[in-house]
């Protein structure tokens, strides 16, 4: 199953993807292994749905060689579950099913009408 997540910290917010979730032999802190999002404001000049519906464009943080960008934060920092929208472009990959859409695909639209909280929470950023 894959869950992203809505998270606070010192410098803001941001979007993530929980991979792991463990605790510390002989301790109560709870960590998660995750998977960080760049998020970005559709282009006010595209003529495309994201721009339309006004949604945030997710893209995974990628090092130049090809892996994944990962950290390790505290379970408290995650503030609520997001909805991200896998967005395929003009071809979709042929692998994709239900559990592989976010593992093949880098680029989704974070879903901010998904509740009334999280819709408030980034219309205010």
């Amino acid at each position: 199953m894959t869950f992203l997540a809505y998270i606070h910290h010192f410098t803001g917010h941001t979007v993530v993807q929980v991979r792991l979730i463990f605790c510390l032999l002989h301790s109560n802190t709870f960590l998660t292994y995750v998977q960080r999002f760049n998020v970005t404001l559709p282009p006010l000049s595209s003529n495309t749905t994201d721009t339309a519906a006004g949604m945030h464009i997710l893209k995974h943080v990628i090092r130049s060689n090809g892996v994944r960008v990962g950290d390790i934060i505290l379970l408290r920092h995650i503030h609520s579950p997001a909805h991200a929208i896998p967005h395929f472009g003009k071809e979709a990959n042929s692998r994709l099913a239900l559990h592989t859409s976010y593992k093949l695909s880098n680029e989704f639209w974070l879903n901010k009408y998904w509740n009334k909280e999280f819709f408030y929470a980034l219309s205010l950023s």
